[in-house]
């Protein structure tokens, strides 16, 4: 596998009802499970929208897009703003086919979204990036230079996230920062 061929010829689409997701996995049910039986139907919806990153024609990787706002309040740096919230994009879901876990694909494709939301902010106002991340993923986030919207107790939300593996903190990167 030419890694760097993949990660130089990858491409996006937007999905839709005519694609095969039947050999995806990305190795968790609850990801799978949407991508297979509950994204089109949300993007129909009006509520997110999923694309798919294919190299040739398979799915190598996918994500959806919706709308979110910030509270300021919520973030440990402070901002000089005249608002209480700003406007924010939310990676819902963001998973890369389980035969491609630890090649940098992860990284590859979220710095690749980052991007294209950063060119969406100079079309309509947005400030944030937002994630509810699993927290047995959340590292991933962290060295991709996302923050914790405030946690008032650490260790209560590792010893949760121990007992429920879908458990989600909210995260946050600033566009200006990028």
């Amino acid at each position: 596998m030419y890694v760097e061929d993949i990660k130089n010829n990858y491409y996006i689409v937007k999905l839709n009802e005519k694609h095969n997701l039947n050999d995806f996995s990305c190795g968790l049910d609850d990801m799978d499970d949407f991508l297979k039986n509950d994204a089109l139907d949300q993007q129909e919806d009006y509520l997110n929208v999923t694309y798919l990153a294919k190299y040739h024609e398979e799915i190598i990787g996918f994500f959806s897009l919706l709308s979110d706002v910030i509270k300021l309040k919520d973030i440990e740096n402070e901002y000089d703003l005249p608002y209480s919230t700003c406007p924010a994009v939310k990676i819902g879901r963001l998973a890369v086919n389980e035969k491609y876990n630890s090649l940098g694909l992860g990284t590859v494709l979220l710095d690749n979204t980052c991007y294209q939301i950063k060119r969406i902010s100079d079309i309509l106002g947005v400030r944030f990036i937002t994630v509810d991340a699993y927290c047995n993923v959340r590292g991933f986030y962290y060295k991709n230079e996302f923050n914790h919207l405030k946690i008032h107790n650490e260790k209560k939300l590792r010893r949760s996230a121990e007992r429920n593996p879908y458990l989600t903190v909210p995260l946050y990167k600033d566009l200006k920062r990028i």
